[in-house]
């Protein structure tokens, strides 16, 4: 993976009793697109903020190589008695973009998101939850930012504009932005994802490439009643296995390809294994089972 563009140590925050991170240690590769993958409540909203200075960590620290940040929220909130043309005026004014700049960008930015410019005119009260979505990006990609933090990229759009941000996105990238993505929709990530990073319960359960996996791994599901790989840890330092004992009995490996044709070759004369490529979505249901 590229060098990270933000790096978390050993993040902590406690919302009174609950513990929402704990301990977490994960970073966003430059010019990358990570996500942030988990349950509903794992801490991954906190995690946003905590890399945006929005809240504070009880404990731990981060580093940042990038210039600027821009965030579009799930549910981003407006000013709703403005127009959105007025709301990008108080934007481009705060942060000194040139005037001369902004009609071009934000026709340009308006073409890529497919936002309809004539919106732009009326209040933002008066804009579907779609629409508002589709602002929140106009308004933060207006800032040019080196670091685009999106939470539910994909929350009330339709599928055109699903695919026109899965465009922006890689192009995006390959502009130079680095983009860090939370989000619950794993067959959409994996589409454009070059890392994944896995929370549950305010821990980090794994970082990896998901390229890299899919090259040098695949699962072997070795039948009921057949004896357990020697497997001592659910990643041994070899970085060669990560198992997991299903509830039926099944023994599932995530192996490397090696060690996998050794795995079902010595099994093969019990039948019933089944060896095949890592998906993210099962990649997540393996990590967090």
């Amino acid at each position: 993976m590229r060098a990270p563009a933000v790096e978390a140590w050993n993040l902590s925050k406690r919302y009174g009793a609950v513990g929402a991170l704990k301990e977490a240690s994960f970073f966003a590769p430059g010019n990358a697109i990570t996500v942030l993958l988990g349950e509903n409540g794992a801490g991954k909203t906190t995690a946003i903020k905590l890399i945006l200075g929005f809240l504070r960590p009880d404990s731990g620290w981060l580093d940042s190589w990038v210039s600027s940040a821009a965030y579009v929220p799930d549910r981003p909130v407006f000013f709703g008695w403005l127009r959105g043309r007025e709301i990008l005026e108080a934007t481009w004014r705060a942060f000194r973009i040139p005037p001369a700049d902004v009609g071009r960008r934000v026709a340009g930015l308006c073409e890529r998101i497919g936002f309809d410019p004539e919106l732009l005119n009326r209040h933002v009260s008066g804009y579907s939850l779609g629409n508002q979505k589709k602002f929140s990006y106009l308004q933060s990609l207006l800032l040019s930012p080196g670091l685009l933090v999106v939470d539910e990229p994909f929350s009330s759009l339709d599928p055109p504009a699903i695919r026109s941000l899965r465009s922006l996105f890689l192009d995006l990238k390959r502009e130079g932005t680095t983009l860090l993505l939370s989000s619950h929709l794993i067959s959409e990530m994996e589409r454009i994802c070059d890392s994944f990073v896995i929370i549950r319960a305010g821990r980090v359960i794994i970082q990896e490439g998901l390229a890299a996996l899919r090259e040098n791994y695949v699962f072997v599901r070795l039948p009921k009643g057949l004896p357990a790989p020697k497997i001592t840890n659910r990643h041994d330092p070899a970085g060669s296995y990560h198992w997991s004992r299903m509830s039926s009995g099944v023994i599932t490996v995530l192996a490397d390809k090696d060690k996998a044709h050794a795995l079902a070759e010595a099994a093969a004369g019990s039948g019933g294994v089944e060896v095949e490529p890592p998906t993210l979505e099962s990649l997540y249901f393996f990590f967090t089972s």
